[in-house]
């Protein structure tokens, strides 16, 4: 057991976890340069390649609804080793599969356990940290890594693929998860007391009190519509910058690395902003700068303005989004219900959102114009919902303000 806000343990502590939770959004994108490749080496269309990816990120949101819960009821440590055990092994699985379908398969439910390391994260936070300052600075960084991660994830792919071959890239995950493994039995220890267990709780019942809490409710709501925006982007860019400007793969790299640089330069911000502000104040914040950004690039699409007013609207949006991340999930921590319940319904709105979002702009077309109505609708009905989390928190279940 670990006593909260212990500085000498926690540096390793923070670091393992921060690594916990770029796992799995990590192993999402590692393979995709190599996705042409995989479908020449076992066969299927294109939107089968793609749908491991789905799967995976499918996984992710559904497996932090059980997840969490279940930490509250057994603890912390053993969820986290049991989720990273599993994801190491479906890795391993993933690099010796002789199909498509079975990829599929196996990035689903390497989604599904390695959410657990993602969604305990927050909670072992919570358990180690005695105020809402420390709550908010530390789940900011894990925010940060975790938007790092993905950034990085496709060129250390494309270089290990180069080497060795696609296979390679899911025998690195594997590596990485025993890595990681060996961090959580060296620095995890268990956060949670058996006196703070809801040991006599189910899953089930554990996520009905989570929703029934007005506050925790509107604050995944507004995120899960955010997060609807945030991947509609993330799907979307690379038609919008090489096939409708006609630019080459290098821009969009330049476009890509400078709103990810956003992302991670508002975490940094966030983190000393809250030291002294509620989370809620600067998720507003963020929510803001999103619908003006997106407002921004529908506007600025329909007009046809230059492209650097474009691009300078991506980069308010996902500016926002560096608020946006760590401000829901470290609001979520914050309120009444058990952590482990808050967190995977903070965790499983940003993924699900996530999985709603990819397609959206495929359907209707994956332009400027239609990306930016899409964000600044997710952006105006994200800020709708957080007015409604506020309006709960100043007047909770006890009739008191907090």
């Amino acid at each position: 057991m670990i006593t909260p806000d212990r500085p000498q343990r926690h540096g390793a502590l923070i670091v393992v976890l921060a690594m916990l939770t770029a796992l799995a959004p990590f192993s999402m994108d590692i393979y995709t340069p190599s996705l042409p490749r995989i479908e020449a080496d076992l066969g299927g269309p294109d939107w089968a390649v793609q749908a491991s990816i789905t799967a995976c990120l499918l996984g992710i949101g559904i497996g932090q609804l059980f997840f969490g819960p279940l930490s509250d009821r057994f603890g912390r440590r053993r969820v986290i080793l049991v989720g990273v055990a599993g994801w190491t092994l479906l890795s391993i699985a993933s690099a010796l599969v002789p199909s498509v379908l079975l990829l599929v398969v196996a990035r689903g439910f390497a989604g599904l356990l390695g959410s657990a390391g993602i969604v305990v994260a927050r909670s072992v936070v919570r358990d180690i940290s005695d105020t809402p300052r420390l709550v908010g600075g530390r789940i900011a960084l894990l925010s940060t890594v975790s938007g790092v991660a993905p950034i990085l994830a496709p060129t250390v792919g494309a270089a290990v693929a180069g080497a060795w071959g696609w296979r390679a890239d899911f025998v690195t995950l594997a590596a990485l998860g025993i890595l990681v493994m060996i961090g959580v039995v060296a620095f995890v220890p268990e956060t949670l007391t058996r006196e703070s267990r809801h040991a006599s709780v189910p899953v089930l019942r554990s996520l009905g009190v989570a929703l029934n809490d007005a506050e925790l409710r509107n604050v995944a709501l507004s995120l899960g519509l955010q997060a609807f925006g945030f991947y509609a982007y993330i799907a979307t860019s690379s038609f919008v910058v090489e096939r409708e400007f006609g630019y080459s793969p290098a821009a969009f790299a330049l476009v890509f690395g400078t709103n990810a640089a956003a992302i991670v330069s508002m975490n940094i911000l966030f983190r000393r902003l809250v030291r002294t502000r509620h989370p809620r104040a600067l998720l507003r914040i963020g929510y803001l700068a999103t619908l003006v950004g997106g407002f921004g690039l529908a506007s600025g699409a329909a007009l046809h303005a230059p492209v650097g007013v474009l691009w300078g609207a991506t980069i308010l949006f996902t500016a926002g989004i560096g608020f946006v991340l760590p401000g829901a999930h470290s609001w979520g921590q914050l309120t009444r219900p058990a952590s482990g319940a808050s967190s995977a319904l903070t965790g499983a709105a940003q993924f699900l959102g996530g999985v709603l979002g990819s397609p959206v702009t495929g359907l209707i077309g994956p332009t400027a114009l239609s990306l930016g109505i899409i964000i600044a609708l997710a952006s105006a009905l994200a800020l709708l919902a957080w007015g409604f989390a506020a309006r709960a928190r100043i007047r909770p279940a006890t009739g008191t303000s907090e």
